[in-house]
């Protein structure tokens, strides 16, 4: 009988601290105005711990005048803890807000990626990204403002930093990428 009060006991001990934990783990939590109001909206970033890959859960909210926060967006991203154990990943190495701009800083195993978004029409925008990556040529550089539709694409040399190829041109996108449906690999221009 005291095995089996013990057992029970660890068992309602075991479902009651289970219910308590969303298995996920705070990576970023970031504040600024997104939506252009005055006041300072909160981003955060969460790690699914149960998850082999460590998916993150993207949650945006809008700070109202009352000082209480509404979820305008919550969806799990393609981009990758730093915990990842994929070789060919896109981790996120930075989230930040600068002037109205929510900024994903990633890194690739040769070089890095930067989404830059920004809250117009309803829903979030890319408005700007930039690409570097080591390749055997040199290193390859992208910026491509989507508003503009102003786009650079440079080589560079290793050995002498003399630009081996340089492009400059004007590339419309009609709607403009969003971040509801944000995967970093696939937004590469």
């Amino acid at each position: 009988m005291k095995y089996a009060f013990l057992a029970f006991f660890l068992l309602i001990f075991d479902v009651s601290n289970a219910q308590k934990t969303d298995n996920t783990k705070m990576v970023f939590n970031v504040k600024g105005d997104l939506n252009k109001d005055g006041l300072a909206d909160l981003v955060t970033m969460k790690e699914q711990l149960h998850h082999a890959n460590k998916p993150l859960i993207l949650e945006i909210k809008f700070n109202q005048n009352d000082g209480k926060y509404t979820t305008v967006l919550e969806l799990e991203t393609a981009l990758k803890s730093k915990k990842s154990n994929q070789m060919d990943a896109c981790i996120l190495e930075e989230l930040t807000i600068i002037k109205g701009v929510l900024i994903f800083r990633n890194q690739l195993m040769k070089g890095s990626m930067l989404h830059k978004f920004r809250y117009q029409n309803n829903h979030f925008e890319l408005i700007g990204y930039t690409f570097n990556n080591a390749d055997a040529g040199g290193v390859e550089f992208t910026d491509f403002n989507l508003i503009t539709g102003n786009k650079i694409y440079k080589i560079i040399s290793y050995e002498t930093d003399k630009i081996l190829v340089e492009k400059t041109t004007i590339e419309k996108i009609n709607p403009l990428p969003n971040l509801d449906n944000f995967v970093p690999l696939d937004l590469m221009y």
